[in-house]
Protein backbone atom coordinates (compact mmCIF):
# COMPACT_ATOMS: atom_id res chain seq x y z
CA UNK A 1 0.00 0.00 0.00
CA UNK A 2 1.02 3.58 -0.92
CA UNK A 3 1.38 6.39 0.95
CA UNK A 4 1.25 10.00 -0.72
CA UNK A 5 3.34 12.61 0.59
CA UNK A 6 1.48 15.93 0.26
CA UNK A 7 3.42 18.99 0.37
CA UNK A 8 2.25 20.99 3.57
CA UNK A 9 0.65 24.06 2.45
CA UNK A 10 2.25 26.83 4.36
CA UNK A 11 5.43 25.93 2.22
CA UNK A 12 6.79 26.73 -1.70
CA UNK A 13 9.91 27.80 -3.26
CA UNK A 14 11.12 30.95 -4.15
CA UNK A 15 9.73 32.84 -7.10
CA UNK A 16 11.10 33.96 -10.15
CA UNK A 17 10.73 37.55 -9.06
CA UNK A 18 12.81 36.98 -5.83
CA UNK A 19 15.16 34.75 -7.13
CA UNK A 20 16.07 38.12 -9.73
CA UNK A 21 15.95 40.39 -6.69
CA UNK A 22 18.51 38.81 -4.74
CA UNK A 23 20.74 38.15 -7.43
CA UNK A 24 21.16 42.01 -7.95
CA UNK A 25 21.41 42.58 -4.19
CA UNK A 26 24.67 40.39 -4.49
CA UNK A 27 25.47 41.86 -7.32
CA UNK A 28 25.78 45.50 -5.48
CA UNK A 29 27.52 43.93 -2.34
CA UNK A 30 29.79 42.44 -4.63
CA UNK A 31 30.47 45.60 -6.36
CA UNK A 32 30.82 47.67 -2.71
CA UNK A 33 33.27 45.03 -1.25
CA UNK A 34 35.84 45.42 -4.57
CA UNK A 35 34.97 48.95 -4.44
CA UNK A 36 36.30 48.88 -0.88
CA UNK A 37 39.27 46.69 -1.71
CA UNK A 38 40.54 49.14 -4.59
CA UNK A 39 40.61 52.17 -2.35
CA UNK A 40 42.13 50.11 0.60
CA UNK A 41 44.65 48.51 -2.11
CA UNK A 42 45.34 52.47 -3.23
CA UNK A 43 46.12 53.15 0.15
CA UNK A 44 48.24 50.29 0.99
CA UNK A 45 50.42 50.80 -2.67
CA UNK A 46 50.22 54.86 -1.18
CA UNK A 47 51.92 53.79 1.85
CA UNK A 48 54.56 51.02 0.21
CA UNK A 49 55.45 53.43 -2.49
CA UNK A 50 56.32 56.27 -0.11
CA UNK A 51 57.79 53.63 2.49
CA UNK A 52 60.08 52.24 -0.70
CA UNK A 53 61.53 56.09 -1.23
CA UNK A 54 62.25 57.63 2.10
CA UNK A 55 63.92 54.16 2.45
CA UNK A 56 66.30 54.53 -0.97
CA UNK A 57 66.87 58.30 -0.61
CA UNK A 58 68.23 58.09 3.45
CA UNK A 59 69.98 55.28 2.64
CA UNK A 60 72.19 56.68 -0.58
CA UNK A 61 72.53 60.19 1.21
CA UNK A 62 73.56 58.73 4.42
CA UNK A 63 76.28 56.96 2.23
CA UNK A 64 77.09 59.95 0.48
CA UNK A 65 77.40 61.83 3.47
CA UNK A 66 79.45 59.65 5.36
CA UNK A 67 82.36 60.25 2.85
CA UNK A 68 81.52 63.55 2.05
CA UNK A 69 81.82 64.11 6.37
CA UNK A 70 85.72 63.21 5.48
CA UNK A 71 86.20 64.64 1.98
CA UNK A 72 89.94 66.41 1.70
CA UNK A 73 91.25 64.57 4.49
CA UNK A 74 94.66 64.04 3.66
CA UNK A 75 94.90 66.82 0.62
CA UNK A 76 97.14 69.07 3.47
CA UNK A 77 98.07 71.80 1.18
CA UNK A 78 96.36 73.36 -1.54
CA UNK A 79 99.14 73.90 -3.21
CA UNK A 80 98.53 71.16 -5.01
CA UNK A 81 94.91 71.44 -5.57
CA UNK A 82 93.06 70.86 -8.84
CA UNK A 83 96.20 68.41 -10.00
CA UNK A 84 95.37 65.30 -12.58
CA UNK A 85 96.24 62.20 -10.54
CA UNK A 86 97.26 59.00 -12.49
CA UNK A 87 98.40 55.65 -11.41
CA UNK A 88 98.25 51.69 -12.17
CA UNK A 89 96.40 48.85 -10.06
CA UNK A 90 98.14 45.78 -10.06
CA UNK A 91 95.67 43.36 -12.03
CA UNK A 92 95.32 41.03 -13.68
CA UNK A 93 94.29 43.29 -15.69
CA UNK A 94 96.38 46.25 -14.58
CA UNK A 95 93.79 48.97 -14.67
CA UNK A 96 94.73 52.64 -14.80
CA UNK A 97 93.62 55.42 -11.99
CA UNK A 98 92.40 58.81 -12.91
CA UNK A 99 90.76 61.17 -10.69
CA UNK A 100 91.47 65.17 -9.78
CA UNK A 101 92.99 65.96 -6.37
CA UNK A 102 90.16 67.83 -4.75
CA UNK A 103 87.96 67.02 -1.79
CA UNK A 104 84.75 67.15 -4.09
CA UNK A 105 84.61 67.23 -7.85
CA UNK A 106 81.37 67.52 -9.66
CA UNK A 107 80.77 66.42 -13.25
CA UNK A 108 77.84 68.42 -14.57
CA UNK A 109 75.27 66.57 -16.15
CA UNK A 110 74.02 68.04 -19.79
CA UNK A 111 71.01 69.61 -19.49
CA UNK A 112 68.58 67.81 -17.11
CA UNK A 113 70.76 64.99 -17.04
CA UNK A 114 72.03 63.98 -13.35
CA UNK A 115 75.36 64.72 -11.98
CA UNK A 116 77.84 62.96 -10.63
CA UNK A 117 80.26 63.34 -7.83
CA UNK A 118 83.73 62.41 -6.84
CA UNK A 119 84.81 62.29 -3.42
CA UNK A 120 88.47 61.72 -2.47
CA UNK A 121 90.06 61.21 1.28
CA UNK A 122 92.96 60.32 3.12
CA UNK A 123 92.70 57.11 5.31
CA UNK A 124 95.26 57.28 7.43
CA UNK A 125 95.54 57.46 11.46
CA UNK A 126 98.12 60.23 12.04
CA UNK A 127 97.94 63.82 11.65
CA UNK A 128 98.43 64.16 7.86
CA UNK A 129 101.03 66.70 6.60
CA UNK A 130 103.26 67.01 3.07
CA UNK A 131 106.30 65.29 3.30
CA UNK A 132 109.19 67.42 1.88
CA UNK A 133 111.75 65.32 -0.55
CA UNK A 134 115.67 66.00 -0.06
CA UNK A 135 116.77 64.58 -3.63
CA UNK A 136 115.42 64.41 -7.45
CA UNK A 137 113.86 60.77 -8.25
CA UNK A 138 116.64 60.17 -11.04
CA UNK A 139 115.02 56.89 -12.77
CA UNK A 140 111.37 55.66 -12.61
CA UNK A 141 112.36 53.22 -9.90
CA UNK A 142 114.42 55.68 -7.24
CA UNK A 143 113.35 55.33 -3.65
CA UNK A 144 112.16 58.39 -1.96
CA UNK A 145 114.03 60.41 0.32
CA UNK A 146 112.28 62.40 2.92
CA UNK A 147 112.90 64.88 5.24
CA UNK A 148 110.59 62.94 7.65
CA UNK A 149 108.60 59.66 7.19
CA UNK A 150 107.08 59.49 10.39
CA UNK A 151 103.46 58.06 9.91
CA UNK A 152 104.26 55.92 6.92
CA UNK A 153 103.88 52.15 6.97
CA UNK A 154 104.41 49.09 4.60
CA UNK A 155 101.41 49.35 2.52
CA UNK A 156 100.20 52.69 2.70
CA UNK A 157 99.47 54.83 -0.49
CA UNK A 158 101.50 57.49 -1.21
CA UNK A 159 100.93 60.98 -3.45
CA UNK A 160 103.57 62.32 -5.19
CA UNK A 161 103.05 66.48 -6.59
CA UNK A 162 104.98 69.38 -7.59
CA UNK A 163 103.96 72.38 -8.44
CA UNK A 164 103.45 72.42 -12.43
CA UNK A 165 103.59 68.79 -12.39
CA UNK A 166 100.72 65.93 -12.59
CA UNK A 167 100.10 63.86 -9.54
CA UNK A 168 101.02 60.25 -9.42
CA UNK A 169 100.13 57.34 -7.14
CA UNK A 170 103.03 55.06 -5.34
CA UNK A 171 102.99 52.46 -2.48
CA UNK A 172 105.62 52.17 0.32
CA UNK A 173 107.23 49.05 0.22
CA UNK A 174 108.56 49.34 3.91
CA UNK A 175 108.03 51.01 6.98
CA UNK A 176 110.81 53.50 6.84
CA UNK A 177 113.42 53.72 9.89
CA UNK A 178 114.71 57.06 10.79
CA UNK A 179 118.55 57.45 9.53
CA UNK A 180 121.02 60.63 9.42
CA UNK A 181 119.25 63.92 9.03
CA UNK A 182 117.18 64.47 6.16
CA UNK A 183 117.35 60.75 4.83
CA UNK A 184 114.21 59.01 5.54
CA UNK A 185 114.08 56.19 3.20
CA UNK A 186 110.94 55.21 1.21
CA UNK A 187 111.69 51.78 -0.90
CA UNK A 188 110.39 51.53 -3.94
CA UNK A 189 109.55 48.00 -5.29
CA UNK A 190 106.95 46.74 -7.53
CA UNK A 191 103.52 46.37 -5.48
CA UNK A 192 100.15 46.32 -5.94
CA UNK A 193 100.15 50.44 -7.01
CA UNK A 194 103.77 50.34 -8.41
CA UNK A 195 104.40 49.07 -11.57
CA UNK A 196 107.17 47.19 -12.87
CA UNK A 197 108.52 49.89 -15.23
CA UNK A 198 108.43 52.31 -12.37
CA UNK A 199 106.72 55.29 -12.27
CA UNK A 200 107.06 58.64 -14.25
CA UNK A 201 107.64 61.93 -14.05
CA UNK A 202 111.11 62.35 -12.45
CA UNK A 203 110.10 64.50 -9.80
CA UNK A 204 112.83 67.19 -8.19
CA UNK A 205 113.88 67.80 -4.36
CA UNK A 206 110.81 70.38 -5.00
CA UNK A 207 108.36 67.61 -4.85
CA UNK A 208 106.14 66.65 -1.72
CA UNK A 209 104.99 63.47 -0.70
CA UNK A 210 101.62 62.89 0.57
CA UNK A 211 100.41 59.64 2.82
CA UNK A 212 96.83 58.96 1.82
CA UNK A 213 97.16 55.82 4.14
CA UNK A 214 96.44 51.77 3.31
CA UNK A 215 92.81 52.20 1.82
CA UNK A 216 92.42 56.16 0.60
CA UNK A 217 88.39 56.90 -0.70
CA UNK A 218 88.72 58.14 -4.24
CA UNK A 219 84.55 57.24 -4.89
CA UNK A 220 82.43 58.34 -7.96
CA UNK A 221 78.83 58.41 -7.10
CA UNK A 222 75.85 58.55 -9.99
CA UNK A 223 73.02 57.31 -11.12
CA UNK A 224 72.87 54.77 -13.37
CA UNK A 225 69.74 52.80 -15.45
CA UNK A 226 69.86 49.17 -15.76
CA UNK A 227 68.87 48.43 -18.97
CA UNK A 228 67.80 44.87 -18.16
CA UNK A 229 65.22 45.78 -16.06
CA UNK A 230 62.55 48.05 -17.53
CA UNK A 231 62.46 51.44 -15.56
CA UNK A 232 64.70 51.00 -12.90
CA UNK A 233 67.17 53.46 -11.89
CA UNK A 234 69.66 53.42 -9.42
CA UNK A 235 72.71 55.44 -6.91
CA UNK A 236 75.80 53.23 -8.10
CA UNK A 237 79.69 54.00 -6.81
CA UNK A 238 82.70 54.02 -8.67
CA UNK A 239 85.50 52.93 -6.40
CA UNK A 240 88.79 54.22 -8.34
CA UNK A 241 91.19 53.02 -6.09
CA UNK A 242 90.33 49.12 -6.56
CA UNK A 243 88.20 49.26 -9.49
CA UNK A 244 85.30 47.88 -8.59
CA UNK A 245 82.74 50.02 -10.92
CA UNK A 246 79.06 50.22 -10.69
CA UNK A 247 78.71 48.96 -6.95
CA UNK A 248 74.97 49.74 -6.12
CA UNK A 249 74.10 51.91 -2.86
CA UNK A 250 70.55 52.10 -2.90
CA UNK A 251 67.60 51.77 -6.30
CA UNK A 252 64.87 53.66 -7.54
CA UNK A 253 67.05 57.26 -7.37
CA UNK A 254 66.60 58.97 -10.27
CA UNK A 255 67.93 62.27 -9.99
CA UNK A 256 71.11 63.87 -8.66
CA UNK A 257 72.24 67.55 -8.40
CA UNK A 258 75.26 69.16 -6.48
CA UNK A 259 77.07 72.76 -6.22
CA UNK A 260 79.86 74.20 -5.47
CA UNK A 261 80.12 76.59 -2.60
CA UNK A 262 82.66 79.62 -2.77
CA UNK A 263 83.37 82.64 -1.79
CA UNK A 264 83.99 85.27 -3.41
CA UNK A 265 85.40 88.00 -0.92
CA UNK A 266 87.76 88.34 2.02
CA UNK A 267 84.75 87.90 5.06
CA UNK A 268 84.94 83.92 4.21
CA UNK A 269 81.95 83.55 3.96
CA UNK A 270 80.67 81.64 0.97
CA UNK A 271 78.37 83.47 -1.45
CA UNK A 272 78.45 81.78 -4.55
CA UNK A 273 76.95 78.34 -5.63
CA UNK A 274 77.13 77.18 -8.96
CA UNK A 275 78.19 73.70 -10.73
CA UNK A 276 81.44 75.31 -12.40
CA UNK A 277 84.71 73.42 -12.07
CA UNK A 278 87.28 75.13 -10.72
CA UNK A 279 90.07 75.82 -13.33
CA UNK A 280 92.90 76.77 -10.80
CA UNK A 281 94.57 76.07 -7.75
CA UNK A 282 93.37 79.42 -6.52
CA UNK A 283 89.78 78.96 -7.57
CA UNK A 284 89.64 75.39 -5.59
CA UNK A 285 91.10 76.94 -2.64
CA UNK A 286 87.69 78.88 -2.62
CA UNK A 287 85.60 76.72 -2.41
CA UNK A 288 84.79 75.77 1.50
CA UNK A 289 81.07 73.64 0.85
CA UNK A 290 79.25 71.12 -1.51
CA UNK A 291 75.64 71.08 -1.63
CA UNK A 292 74.03 67.96 -3.22
CA UNK A 293 70.19 66.93 -3.81
CA UNK A 294 68.60 63.69 -5.24
CA UNK A 295 65.63 62.07 -5.67
CA UNK A 296 64.08 59.08 -4.71
CA UNK A 297 61.00 57.45 -6.71
CA UNK A 298 58.62 54.76 -5.70
CA UNK A 299 59.26 51.54 -6.51
CA UNK A 300 55.63 50.82 -8.33
CA UNK A 301 53.79 53.72 -10.57
CA UNK A 302 50.36 54.55 -9.63
CA UNK A 303 47.41 53.64 -12.01
CA UNK A 304 46.53 56.30 -14.58
CA UNK A 305 43.98 59.19 -13.40
CA UNK A 306 42.39 58.74 -17.29
CA UNK A 307 42.68 54.82 -18.37
CA UNK A 308 41.71 56.24 -21.63
CA UNK A 309 45.02 58.42 -22.07
CA UNK A 310 47.16 56.87 -19.66
CA UNK A 311 47.41 59.79 -18.16
CA UNK A 312 48.35 60.30 -14.25
CA UNK A 313 48.30 63.29 -11.70
CA UNK A 314 50.28 61.41 -9.05
CA UNK A 315 52.78 64.36 -9.69
CA UNK A 316 52.36 67.03 -11.59
CA UNK A 317 55.21 68.96 -11.02
CA UNK A 318 59.16 68.00 -11.31
CA UNK A 319 60.27 68.33 -7.66
CA UNK A 320 62.43 71.11 -5.93
CA UNK A 321 64.51 71.88 -2.86
CA UNK A 322 64.92 75.08 -1.08
CA UNK A 323 68.40 75.58 0.49
CA UNK A 324 68.76 77.14 3.44
CA UNK A 325 69.21 80.52 1.98
CA UNK A 326 66.04 80.35 0.80
CA UNK A 327 66.86 79.57 -2.91
CA UNK A 328 65.38 76.72 -4.93
CA UNK A 329 66.61 74.11 -7.49
CA UNK A 330 64.45 72.34 -10.06
CA UNK A 331 65.12 68.58 -9.92
CA UNK A 332 63.83 67.69 -13.74
CA UNK A 333 63.24 63.83 -13.22
CA UNK A 334 61.39 63.66 -17.01
CA UNK A 335 64.76 62.96 -18.53
CA UNK A 336 65.32 59.62 -16.50
CA UNK A 337 63.23 56.37 -17.13
CA UNK A 338 60.43 55.95 -17.88
CA UNK A 339 60.52 58.97 -20.10
CA UNK A 340 57.94 61.13 -21.48
CA UNK A 341 54.71 61.58 -19.71
CA UNK A 342 55.37 58.35 -17.35
CA UNK A 343 57.06 60.37 -14.56
CA UNK A 344 53.88 61.78 -13.26
CA UNK A 345 52.71 57.94 -12.46
CA UNK A 346 54.97 57.94 -9.56
CA UNK A 347 55.73 60.03 -6.08
CA UNK A 348 59.04 61.40 -5.89
CA UNK A 349 61.21 62.18 -1.89
CA UNK A 350 63.74 64.61 -2.21
CA UNK A 351 66.73 64.74 0.60
CA UNK A 352 69.42 67.68 0.14
CA UNK A 353 72.92 68.25 2.09
CA UNK A 354 74.63 71.05 2.70
CA UNK A 355 78.55 70.33 4.16
CA UNK A 356 81.02 72.85 4.72
CA UNK A 357 84.93 70.94 3.43
CA UNK A 358 86.38 71.62 6.58
CA UNK A 359 89.49 69.49 6.08
CA UNK A 360 90.13 71.64 3.38
CA UNK A 361 89.22 74.85 6.01
CA UNK A 362 91.41 73.65 8.40
CA UNK A 363 94.57 73.18 6.20
CA UNK A 364 97.91 74.80 6.86
CA UNK A 365 97.49 76.66 3.97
Amino acid sequence: MKTRMQASSGQRGFSLVEVMVSTVVALFATLAIFQSFAVSEGYRRTATSGGDASFAGELAMFVMDRDLRMAGYGINTATYLGCAVTGSQAGPPVSAINFTLAPVLINAGVGNNPDSVTIVSSSTGMMPGAINFTSALTSPTTDYTVTDAYGVTQGDVLLLAEGGQPCTLAEATNTPTAGSSNQNTIKHAVARYNPAGGLGPDYSANAVLMDMGATPTANTYKIQNNSTLANFNSLVVDQLMTNQLAQPVAANVVQLKALYGRFNSADGLVDIWNATTPTTTADWANVQAIRIALVARSAKAEKPTNPVTNACTTTTAAPSVTWEDGSTTTLDVSATAPTGPAWQCYRYRVFHVTSSLRNLIWTPS
